[in-house]
């Protein structure tokens, strides 16, 4: 089987919406902390969970409207799905981001195999924790960030346990550009990335890959 790996923020989504997420509590710390990322003082998933504590007390009402006012699908979306099962691609969603935010706009009908990073919540208010999928420092390049969810490592075990053809993915963000490495066919929104395709959004995956498949 063909395998395509998706990233969430930045997108499926025309926006970061974790950034949206975190301008809420309006704090300094959380941008201070993000920061400190960016320079490698902290991984990749310390960083999350110290910004998550900041959102703890907010209620997912308030989560839905932030993001009801400010984010949005990219246009095609929707297409490039049905033309991945149309071609009988099995798709994936791999994202550091937040589970609300990929509920909120409904991906989950349309992709089943989902994992992200997961705020908890108390009866309808964050409880300023986060789950992640790992915490692991993967040794598969010399500056690994510590993500939240190890992309590649995930790659690694579905080739284990599926018969995979050739293997796709897309996304615009660090551990994107992880996963680009091991893929087959790669597709950053990032120019400053290194890929098999540059595009500006999943209109242009959509395009090469009819091209590709023919369809």
């Amino acid at each position: 089987m063909n395998l395509f790996i998706f990233d969430f923020d930045g997108t499926i989504t025309k926006e970061d919406i974790t950034d949206l997420i975190l301008e809420i509590p309006e704090e300094d710390r959380v941008w201070e902390i993000e920061e400190e990322w960016q320079n490698g003082k902290v991984t990749s998933h310390e960083c999350m969970k110290a910004q998550a504590r900041f959102l703890s007390g907010i209620t997912t009402q308030r989560i839905c409207q932030q993001l009801k006012e400010h984010s949005h699908l990219d246009p095609c979306f929707l297409s490039l799905i049905q033309f991945l099962k149309v071609t009988s691609f099995r798709t994936f969603v791999l994202s550091e981001g937040y589970d609300l935010s990929i509920r909120f706009h409904g991906v989950q009908r349309h992709v089943e195999d989902i994992y992200s990073s997961k705020l908890l919540v108390e009866d309808g208010r964050l409880t300023g924790e986060l789950e992640v999928q790992n915490e692991k420092l993967w040794n598969y390049n010399s500056e690994c960030i510590g993500c939240c969810i190890c992309k590649v490592d995930f790659l690694r075990q579905l080739e284990q346990r599926f018969n995979i053809e050739r293997s796709f993915a897309v996304g615009d963000g660090r551990s994107d550009e992880c996963l680009f490495q091991y893929v087959d066919v790669s597709f950053s929104l990032n120019p400053e990335y290194k890929a098999t395709y540059h595009v500006r959004g999943l209109c242009d995956v959509l395009q090469i890959l009819r091209k590709t498949f023919r369809c």
